[in-house]
């Protein structure tokens, strides 16, 4: 019987909360749904507190304003696509001010 072996990939990278109305209902759909389209385990950290990305309410109750810093952690064979995709979305202040 043969052996196939997945590469598990392990990302972290710091985020931060740039859009001045923070993490709200409409950013957070656009984790959660981003989350939901990868093979790996996604969580966001907010000064300990971890919770799962793809679980929208969960990272509503972080309570993240404007200048909020997270840790994204990704694990999974496609940990590095959906660290990009979330990392994107925080980037481009999820296409508001």
């Amino acid at each position: 019987m043969a052996m196939t072996e997945t590469k598990l990939w392990t990302i972290e990278k710091e985020l931060w909360v740039e859009n001045r109305l923070g993490l709200h209902a409409r950013p957070v759909a656009k984790i959660a749904t981003a989350a939901q389209q990868f093979d790996a385990d996604i969580t966001l950290d907010k000064e300990g507190l971890v919770v799962n990305a793809r679980d929208l309410l969960d990272v509503l109750a972080l309570d993240c304003p404007q200048g909020t810093r997270l840790v994204l952690r990704a694990r999974g064979p496609q940990a590095r696509e959906a660290a990009t995709s979330i990392t994107s979305l925080f980037a481009r202040k999820f296409e508001e001010t």
